[in-house]
């Protein structure tokens, strides 16, 4: 906070020149925040008065720029004495969002022109060899799968036919033996009775 001394004597920030000694030697004392806000203090024997009104002794009244403050009613504070703080601020505001946007801007600028390769820079190129490493690799793998998958798979059909030509062998063989053995359970026993009965017969 900036606190400005105003009155008549010299060691003053602001100089009253007063030759009736109504302004006191330190009159009044002007506060000045960082942000701007302005109070104003009376310390004198004749008042201070803003818009007219005269202010209490010792007590911090709020003022702005477009007040009229006046000492005694002998003299008016010149506000072009006291810097205007608030302008500043909004000033330096200003320098910083535009240099803010300018920093911005520089670097989208430069990692669009790098990514995109117009500039025949070193950076994309290794990211390129890259991927490209990347995918023979990954095209390597998967074709090793591929073969694994493949003589595996050949590997089964060469041992299921395997099984089915057994399978086959052996099948006829089973119905050889089935029509050898069944002459044999179809011959008929009952022929040689029926032959010695008819010898009978022609014999009685």
């Amino acid at each position: 906070m900036k606190v400005y001394s105003i009155g008549r004597e010299v060691g003053c920030d602001i100089i009253i020149n007063d030759n009736s000694d109504v302004i006191s030697r330190r009159h009044a004392t002007l506060n000045v925040s960082s942000s701007g806000k302005m109070t104003i203090v009376d310390l004198s024997h004749n008042g201070t008065y803003v818009n007219g009104i005269r202010i209490a002794q010792n007590v911090p009244v709020p003022v702005t720029r477009k007040d009229n403050v006046s000492f005694a009613h002998v003299a008016r504070l010149d506000w072009s004495l006291i810097p205007n703080t608030t302008g500043a601020i909004i000033k330096w505001v200003i320098i910083g969002v535009v240099a803010l946007l300018l920093i911005i801007g520089g670097v989208w600028g430069y990692k669009s022109l790098t990514h995109g390769g117009s500039t025949g820079g070193d950076a994309p190129i290794p990211a390129s060899v890259d991927s490209t490493a990347l995918k023979t690799e990954k095209e390597k793998m998967e074709e090793q799968e591929k073969q694994k998958q493949d003589s595996i798979k050949k590997h089964v059909q060469d041992s299921l036919s395997r099984v089915y030509k057994k399978d086959a062998g052996k099948v006829p063989a089973k119905k050889a033996d089935t029509k050898k053995n069944e002459p044999k359970k179809t011959e008929p026993k009952k022929a040689e009775p029926k032959e010695d009965s008819n010898k009978n017969r022609i014999r009685g």
